[in-house]
């Protein structure tokens, strides 16, 4: 009896030490260290992007490897694979990253499999030592199982492979659906916005889109999770008030083209050609009277849902990824509000 006794009062103790642990959801999260995401077709840094890296110690860089998109037989095939063009810079850990359209969970066969060989083998290709992979992928109450089952097939076939972490992005609309089978969370507090509608106020990042999904769902989250926030601005065409594309290279400043009618929103004074990623396209019209939209992000909204996620998850912000590098360069934030995005 003595012993049954014994049995029941440890029990209950790691009972009461394991409730515990789960209350603190972000206890878990793995050596917390300042982080950014880089997310283009290239990897090549440019000495902008260095000299970030170096005044703001980052120590991880969770970088985009490729894109699971079906071909023309539907088939779940990488796409968009990044070009190492520079080398994974020495005492900063690199974690791929691979996003996976939806729809791709329609047909999951021996996706696990190759995203995982894919993965480890263009790690072992470009000297690469990863102890951690990443998937992202905009997954919804209807294609949670699959998607649920995919996360531990992959989890699976990282851990034969040698005890690899698993980590996923979290969407805030992902909040209210169960926690997926994964290490830890990145919650990703950008493209909070419809970027369709001519009327959002700003498509990437909206304190008050944001605080509804934080109020009802975050504390109780029962994963643990950091945060990713958003260092970058788009500018949106429209048509007649319809959404057409983002343009990526334009200079909104030349007066005989473009003609500013507030704060952030330029009207186009003639039709005109402007440059596309495509290298086989001859590029895109854009015709008098469309308008183009700005968003970008102030420091003064990510330091408000900084601390609107703080106060529900007071350890989210020990890791922060900012997103995304190669932004970097075009980023209106100051080296002190950026600092101060990095230390809260």
């Amino acid at each position: 009896m003595k012993k049954w006794g014994l049995y029941i009062f440890a029990t209950a103790v790691m009972l009461i030490s394991m409730a515990s642990c789960g209350s603190r959801h972000d206890d878990m999260v793995p050596s917390p260290s300042p982080a950014v995401y880089y997310w283009k077709t290239v990897f090549k840094l440019d000495s902008i992007q260095q000299q970030f890296l170096h005044r703001y110690a980052i120590k991880k860089i969770y970088l985009r490897f490729f894109d699971v998109d079906f071909n023309e037989q539907r088939i779940p095939i990488p796409m968009g694979t990044v070009q190492f063009d520079s080398k994974a810079p020495s005492g900063i850990e690199i974690i791929p990253v691979v996003y996976i359209e939806n729809h791709c969970l329609e047909r999951p066969h021996d996706l696990a499999q190759n995203i995982v060989k894919r993965v480890l083998t263009m790690a072992s290709t470009n000297n690469i030592n990863i102890k951690e992979l990443q998937i992202d992928c905009d997954w919804n109450n209807r294609s949670r199982r699959t998607y649920f089952e995919l996360l531990h097939d992959i989890k699976g076939q990282l851990y034969r492979r040698g005890h690899f972490l698993l980590s996923a992005t979290i969407r805030l609309h992902q909040l209210s659906q169960p926690v997926p089978p994964v290490d830890y969370g990145v919650l990703m507090c950008y493209n909070t916005g419809n970027i369709h509608d001519y009327n959002t106020a700003n498509a990437i990042l909206d304190a008050k889109e944001v605080r509804p999904f934080i109020n009802k769902r975050l504390a109780n989250y029962r994963l643990p999770l950091c945060a990713a926030y958003p260092a970058f601005g788009w500018k949106l065409l429209f048509e007649k008030g319809q959404f057409r594309t983002i343009l990526r290279e334009i200079d909104l400043k030349d007066s005989t083209l473009y003609r500013r009618i507030s704060d952030k929103k330029y009207i186009v004074l003639r039709s005109h050609s402007v440059a596309v990623p495509d290298p086989n396209s001859f590029g895109l019209m854009v015709r008098a009277g469309d308008e183009i939209k700005i968003d970008e992000v102030s420091a003064i909204t990510l330091f408000e849902v900084e601390s609107m996620l703080q106060a529900k998850r007071p350890n989210i912000n020990r890791q922060v990824i900012i997103f995304s590098l190669n932004s970097i360069n075009t980023n209106k934030l100051s080296a002190y509000e950026m600092d101060k995005i990095y230390r809260r």
